[in-house]
C-alpha cells in the first residue's frame, strides 16, 4: 500500500507541475495579448518618443481652467445691488458658468480689483464688494491670483483686507502677501491634486505707479527674482510649474516682443505653462517649442485671456475666453505632457431696464432666441465678437480648438 501511495503522490506531483507550467504559460500569453498594440480590447494606445506602447489610462491627470480679468467698474457693481437682501448679488453674471467650471480640478481668475470696503469704486482705483469673491467661489472657481496693476489701488488697507476676504472664504490665492515672512513661507504656492504636485507663480508688470505699501509684497516682473522663485519651485520637485503673468500691451491682439522674451525666459527656467492677463483683449494660445537643459520640450502659453467681467464695451474687449487643458504624467515613463487643450469664448452681454450683466458662452447662446430678447444691435455685436474670436484663435497648427458646449 505504501508503494502505491508513493506512485500516486509522484503521479499527482507531476500533474501539479504540468498544471503550474500551463498556468504560467497561459498568464504570460494573457499579458502579451493585453499589452500588444494590436490587441482588440486595448487598441486605443499612444506612443511617446519611441517609448513602449502604454494604455491611454496610464496617466495621472489634472484639468486646469483659467479665466481673465475680473474688473468691477461701477456700472457692474450697481447692477448687482439687490434690494430684497440689501446686498450685492453677482449670481446673474455667472449663472451659466458652473457646468463649465465643474469640469476642472483647478480654476483660476485674475482678480483685478480690491476688497478694500466701502465706498466702492471702479476705474481708476477699484474697490469691490466682498461678495464678488464669494460668488466666484460659489460658481466653482477655486484659485484667485491678484498680482496686477490694480493691487495697490487702495493702499495697505486694500491689500491686506483683500487677502483677509480670500482667507475668510477659504479661497486659494497667490501673488500678493502681507509681509516678507508670509511670502517666504507660502511662495511658490504648491497644490497637490490627483496625485500630481503643481507649483503656481504669479507676477505683474506694474502697480500703476502706486508703490507697494510696507510691509506688503506684490510680485512684480523682476527676472532675477523670478529665476530664484522658479529654482525654489523646482527644488521641491513639482510635476509641473504654472506661471500666471499680468503683462503685455492693453488692447493689442498679438503678443508683444517683451511678452515673447519673457515667455522664453520662463520656459527655459522651468515653467511648463504660462497663463496671461492684462491686455483686456484676447491674444492666441500657442504650443511653445524650446530647449530645456539641453533637451527639446513643449510648453503652453496663453498670451491673454481677455476680459472676464468688465463694463468695457469697446471692440474686442466686450468678452474673452476661458482656457482649458490637462496636465498629465505618464505613470510608467514619468513623462509630462500638456494635452486636451481648448478654449471657450464668451461674450459679456449688458442687458438694460434693468441693467444686468451676463457672461454668455458663445456656443450655448449664439443661436438662442428664448433666454434673452436682444436688440438687433446686440445680436450683431455678439455675432461679430464670435466670428472674430474664432478667426483669431483657430489659426495654429497645434490642434487647439474651441470647446463646444451642450
Amino acid at each position: 500500500m505504501e508503494a502505491n501511495t508513493d506512485i500516486v503522490e509522484k503521479k499527482y506531483s507531476k500533474i501539479k507541475t504540468i498544471s503550474f507550467i500551463i498556468g504560467v504559460l497561459s498568464f504570460s500569453i494573457f499579458i502579451f495579448l493585453l499589452f500588444y498594440p494590436g490587441s482588440g480590447a486595448y487598441s486605443d494606445r499612444i506612443s511617446n518618443d519611441n517609448n513602449p506602447f502604454v494604455l491611454n489610462d496610464s496617466f495621472k491627470r489634472v484639468t486646469i481652467l483659467a479665466a481673465g480679468d475680473a474688473m468691477t467698474h461701477m456700472p457692474v457693481i450697481n447692477s448687482t445691488w439687490d434690494t430684497t437682501c440689501q446686498c450685492y448679488d453677482f449670481s446673474s453674471i455667472f449663472r451659466f458658468l458652473p457646468p463649465i467650471i465643474e469640469q476642472a480640478d483647478i480654476s483660476f481668475v485674475n482678480y483685478e480689483t480690491t476688497n478694500a470696503g466701502p465706498p466702492y469704486s471702479g476705474y481708476p482705483q477699484f474697490s469691490s464688494p466682498d461678495t464678488l469673491a464669494w460668488f466666484l467661489k460659489d460658481v466653482g472657481f477655486n484659485f484667485l491670483v491678484n498680482a496686477n496693476n490694480h493691487t495697490n489701488d487702495r493702499n495697505l488697507k486694500g491689500v491686506i483686507r483683500t487677502l483677509d476676504v480670500f482667507d475668510r472664504y477659504q479661497i486659494k490665492h497667490t501673488g500678493v502677501f502681507r509681509n516678507e515672512e508670509e511670502r517666504n513661507k507660502n511662495y511658490p504656492f504648491f497644490i497637490k491634486e490627483k496625485g500630481l504636485k503643481l507649483a503656481i507663480l504669479n507676477y505683474s508688470y506694474s502697480t500703476n505707479g502706486i508703490p507697494t505699501p510696507s510691509p506688503a509684497i506684490v510680485n512684480t516682473i523682476d527676472t532675477l527674482q523670478i529665476k530664484a522663485d522658479l529654482k525654489k519651485a523646482l527644488d521641491s520637485i513639482p510635476d509641473a510649474v504654472i506661471v500666471l503673468m499680468h503683462w503685455g500691451v492693453e488692447y493689442q491682439r498679438e503678443a508683444s516682443p517683451e511678452q515673447k522674451q519673457l515667455a522664453d525666459f520662463l520656459f527655459r527656467n522651468g515653467a511648463d505653462a504660462i497663463i496671461g492677463s492684462h491686455p483686456h483683449v484676447i491674444q492666441p494660445m500657442e504650443i511653445y517649442q524650446f530647449n530645456y537643459q539641453g533637451k527639446p520640450k513643449n510648453g503652453l502659453v496663453i498670451w491673454s485671456l481677455g476680459n472676464f467681467i468688465a463694463n468695457q464695451r469697446r471692440h474686442y474687449a466686450n468678452g474673452g475666453i476661458m482656457a482649458k487643458f490637462d496636465i498629465a504624467k505618464n505613470i510608467f515613463t514619468g513623462k509630462l505632457i500638456i494635452d486636451r487643450i481648448s478654449y471657450i469664448p464668451f461674450w459679456v452681454y449688458k442687458q438694460y431696464n434693468p441693467t444686468k450683466y451676463h457672461i454668455l458662452p458663445v456656443s450655448l447662446f449664439e443661436n438662442d432666441t428664448t433666454t434673452f430678447i436682444m436688440h438687433d444691435s446686440d445680436k450683431t455685436t455678439f455675432k461679430i465678437f464670435s466670428n472674430e474670436t474664432r478667426k483669431h484663435m483657430n489659426r495654429d497648427t497645434a490642434n487647439i480648438k474651441e470647446l463646444f458646449l451642450k
